[in-house]
């Protein structure tokens, strides 16, 4: 009979915790809904703040999308030579036509994809 007792004790503080852990999550998922709801003007602005930083790394990422397609467009490949430059002025010069497209075509991809990703976490973003 007292093992009974004992296990039913240990089930009701179990059953208790768990309760205690619900209406701590309910909690803050009010809370969070409040703020989503009525958000502060500090809040706003913050969010203000990243969305401009978003809209300033997409304008950067169309600039140099734009310019590499310009580039690529009113380029004949008979000259064409590509420079690197590291920290120690060191440079690294590339004049193959068929290198050199490649490696555009893989700089315009990566900024395709930076781009979308970019206009993803505008659309997303919520003041």
């Amino acid at each position: 009979m007292k093992d009974l007792k004992i296990a039913a004790k240990k089930e009701a503080a179990k059953n208790e915790k768990v309760q205690e852990k619900k209406s701590t999550e309910v909690q803050k998922a009010s809370t969070t809904v409040d703020e989503i709801l009525n958000p502060s003007a500090d809040g706003r602005i913050k969010k203000l703040e990243t969305l401009n930083r978003l809209a300033e790394k997409k304008t950067k990422i169309d600039r140099k999308l734009d310019e590499l397609v310009n580039f690529n467009a009113s380029n004949d490949n008979s000259l064409s030579r590509m420079e690197f430059t590291g920290d120690s002025s060191y440079r690294f010069t590339i004049s193959n036509p068929v290198t050199i497209g490649k490696l555009l075509g893989q700089v315009e991809q990566e900024l395709r994809e930076l781009k979308g990703q970019t206009e993803k976490e505008i659309i997303d973003f919520q003041i």
